[in-house]
């Protein structure tokens, strides 16, 4: 059988039938993973190139066309780089992110960004035409037939001409953050409402579209289209809708019980997987096939791997392929053989791939027509050769076939495998590292995903990017690697682009109404995150967060509005006052508040007990509730509840320590502030003495926190994966603090109020300005909520949306910008309604 599947390869010289470019993500429009061609060794390193200050999207491959190589960074440049030496030939500067691959067209570029969409002369980067969106583009655009594909994070599906005038337009009403493929004049994509639609390419008519798929997200990747046996097919991947480890556990835990193995560890199973009984037989594989086609039917949270008829919509059986990924990454899409079988990593008990710490993965090729998988095996033994082939589940990969070569493409390594002579051999890299090379210090997102892009290979050039760099490997050749050269933008003239104005303020006041009423329209049930082993959160659980949106957003409502916040508030403040410990909301009670469909039942209780602050730390959002919408009766009438909750508070002995921080120290020191003043307004001195004393005792505690903290390093390369690992379970010891391992947060910016905002920046003016620039390099898409996540300080995929509202709250009172600038970075709703949207949008007009 393996002989069979070799065969089905062609080899070809390079470049027999084979495109001489790599114009759009995965090589063509239908993203089938799979060119024509051989790439034989050695090889060599012949150029290695970084940009200072800039980090690149995980999921990001290069595109390459007549000897350019193209590139986008987070900080909003796109570059072209001589495909031969590396060097750089120009820049465009976008303005804003670019999170994903450009696409090129004959002589133009088209590349997305977080602003707009921009046509660019291949030749020189000059502007051609530009088209600006809200909340622009996360999805790379894929171009065919000379038209321009591409989703919005807005929400609106768009096909442009290559002077982007729109030829058709669907609103979808959520954002769209997949890659879409083309093919036989049909569009696919998957939208954050986990629904693939197909469109048609010429009139946008919604053709099909599937019922939702499981999981949170089907971003990064792509639809992946095939062809077999006459029939065309469509495949595609979200990530998991639990957390991964637990995922992976129940998954292991079948494999197992198949097996007959015992489940008592991944060390346990290891030794099991390097026996040669863990080969398995015909018969074993064919029943463990079975086993997890009945498990994915069973355990509804297992589907992340979904087919369907590509002309109807119909969906195929459930085949027999489990989650493999990384950080909670969507999981490794297939590549298309020329027969139309799919090359799929995939879990199974039997094989010779295992190699870490989430062991039971394997590589097969995938028959869609009689739904099995033919399961590939390598000739070294019961386990890969070291630096060649990561096989654990939890790690992203990708591969590329080329001819009979696959291409296994892993953050730290690249290698080959010959289907062939079944041999595995490295190309470059090396573990625990990016290609190589140590970390760049101001790109810490990158560790094992959550994406993990292809590679680009046109000619006998390999082009990977890893690690925020971008490596040229030559088949081929023998001799030293090129060293890494790090290339300043301001060394490289940018093409000059009129950024689009921000959003005017009668904007912000439209967009804000309309989200206070779609949030008065229901009762909502708090928000499901799952970032990966951060573990799940539940964001908008506490009736605090209701009141400080509402309070900050009041003024600018119309009366209609302000009456029915009026009773809403209310409402909340009989049955879950925020002074109390009823401020925590039901987690299974009201509408869902995500995009994707459906969360589990069982992941709707709180992993952390007693609640992770105290309701004093409400207190501030009383006073702003009294504040701001004149409720000082209500409030002044509850002052003996405030008391107590103020004296249960201070029993609690709660002393901010300057050395280690507190994630609650702004709140507690705003409450203490704001129980002061309400003391005062209800004549009561006593208390409102001891209260100030409280907050200028904290004061002078968060103040010294600030100045020890800047005083570390929080820009450094780590020597090694021991330095690194320390990162992730402790935090950084500057900015990321740590909560759990894998779990941290931006201490010195959570639950910032304007009051202590100025009191920071008074006393500690030289820390603030360190730790926010350092914030800065080490996050500059902060502003965007629903994207991969900031820093790597854990394996998860993205950034609750708390994370932005904190960096939002910095940058309006710690570092002052205008209303003008902060309307420009308030994006979009991360799921309906969002409270820190919300937040947001009044923050801005507040500045205005």
């Amino acid at each position: 059988m393996l002989a069979r599947a070799a065969c089905l390869v062609a080899v070809l010289p390079f470049g027999a039938g084979a495109s001489a470019d790599w114009p759009v993500l995965r090589g063509d429009p239908t993203h089938r993973g799979y060119i024509e061609g051989e790439l034989r060794g050695p090889f060599r390193i012949a150029w290695v190139r970084h940009f200072e200050g800039e980090r690149i999207g995980s999921a990001v491959e290069p595109i390459v066309a007549r000897g350019r190589v193209f590139i986008g960074t987070h900080s909003g440049n796109l570059w072209a780089l001589d495909a031969a030496s590396g060097r750089p030939v120009w820049r465009f500067a976008a303005g804003s992110p670019i999170l994903h691959s450009p696409a090129v067209a004959g002589g133009a570029v088209v590349v997305a960004s977080t602003r707009g969409l921009f046509v660019l002369d291949l030749a020189t980067g000059r502007l051609l035409a530009q088209a600006w969106r809200r909340g622009g583009y996360s999805a790379a655009p894929v171009v065919a037939g000379q038209r321009v594909f591409i989703g919005s994070r807005g929400g609106t599906f768009e096909a442009f001409d290559l002077g982007l005038k729109w030829l058709w337009k669907a609103d979808l009403g959520v954002p769209i953050r997949q890659t879409a493929a083309v093919a036989n004049g049909r569009v696919f994509v998957v939208a954050e409402d986990l629904r693939l639609r197909c469109f048609d390419a010429s009139s946008g008519k919604v053709l099909w579209a599937s019922e939702p798929l499981v999981g949170q997200t089907a971003r990064d990747y792509y639809p992946v289209v095939a062809k077999r046996n006459g029939r065309s097919l469509v495949i595609v991947r979200t990530n998991p809708v639990v957390r991964m480890s637990d995922l992976i556990g129940l998954d292991r835990r079948m494999l197992c019980q198949n097996a007959g193995l015992e489940d008592a560890g991944w060390r346990t199973i290891e030794a099991w997987s390097r026996d040669q009984r863990a080969l398995g037989t015909p018969d074993l594989l064919a029943r463990e096939g079975d086993a997890i086609r009945r498990h994915i039917e069973r355990h509804r949270e297992s589907r992340t791997f979904f087919a369907f008829d590509a002309e109807t919509g119909k969906p195929l059986p459930w085949a027999p392929v489990l989650w493999c990924g990384g950080c909670q990454g969507v999981g490794t899409p297939p590549n298309v053989l020329p027969d139309g079988r799919l090359l799929v990593f995939y879990r199974s008990a039997y094989g010779n791939w295992n190699h870490g710490v989430a062991p039971l993965v394997a590589l097969g090729i995938l028959d869609p027509a009689s739904n099995t998988i033919e399961q590939l095996r390598h000739t070294h033994g019961m386990r890969p050769p070291w630096n060649t082939f990561w096989g654990t589940a939890d790690e992203s990969q990708n591969f590329l076939v080329v001819g009979r070569t696959i291409l296994v493409i892993h953050q730290g390594t690249l290698s080959t495998f010959d289907l062939r002579t079944r041999r595995l051999a490295t190309v470059a890299g090396k573990r625990d590292t990016w290609g190589g090379f140590r970390n760049l210090p101001w790109a810490r997102n990158e560790w094992h995903g959550p994406g993990r892009g292809s590679v680009a290979v046109v000619g006998d050039s390999i082009f990977w990017q890893t690690g925020s760099r971008v490596i040229c490997i030559r088949a081929g050749e023998r001799g030293q690697p090129a060293p890494d050269i790090a290339i300043a933008a301001s060394d490289v003239p940018a093409s000059a682009i009129a950024s689009p104005p921000p959003p005017a303020r009668a904007d912000l006041v439209a967009a804000l109404r309309s989200e206070v009423a779609e949030m008065l329209g229901k009762n909502w049930a708090p928000l499901y995150v799952e970032p990966g082993l951060a573990g799940r959160e539940f964001l908008f659980d506490d009736s605090g967060e209701f009141f400080e949106a509402l309070a900050l957003a009041f003024p600018h409502l119309d009366e209609a509005l302000k009456a029915k916040a009026r009773e809403a508030l209310r409402r909340q403040w009989e049955r879950h006052p925020p002074f109390s410990p009823s401020t925590w909301y039901s987690l299974e009670r009201g509408a869902r508040r995500e995009f994707f469909p459906w969360v589990p039942p069982r992941v709707l209780r709180r992993l952390q007990r007693p609640a992770p602050h105290h309701p004093f730390g409400n207190l501030y959002v009383v006073w702003l509730y009294a504040s701001r919408c004149g409720e000082w009766d209500r409030v002044v009438a509850a002052w003996p509840r405030l008391k107590r909750c103020f004296e249960d508070f201070v029993r609690s002995g709660w002393k901010l320590d300057p050395e280690r921080g507190d994630l609650y120290a702004n709140r507690y020191l705003a409450s203490f502030l704001a129980f002061a003043a309400i003391a005062a307004r209800v004549g009561d001195t006593e208390s409102a003495t001891r209260a100030r004393a409280l907050a200028r005792d904290t004061t002078e505690r968060l103040v010294a926190w600030w100045k020890a903290w800047a005083a570390r390093n929080p820009l450094r390369v780590f020597r090694d994966i021991k330095e690194w690992d320390r990162f992730i379970g402790r935090g950084d010891g500057a900015l990321f603090y740590r909560i759990a391992s894998h779990k941290a947060r931006v201490a010195q910016f959570h639950q910032m109020t304007p009051e202590v905002a100025s009191a920071i920046r008074k006393r500690a003016p030289g820390a603030v300005a360190k730790l926010c620039a350092a914030f800065e390099v080490l996050c500059p898409t902060w502003n965007l909520v629903g994207e991969e996540r900031q820093v790597h300080y854990g394996e998860n995929f993205l950034d609750p949306p708390d994370f932005a509202l904190d960096a939002f709250r910095a940058a309006a009172w710690l570092g002052g910008l205008s209303g003008r600038d902060l309307a420009a970075r308030v994006d979009i709703p991360f799921c309906r309604a969002d409270l820190s949207h919300i937040a947001k949008l009044a923050i801005a007009l507040d500045r205005f």
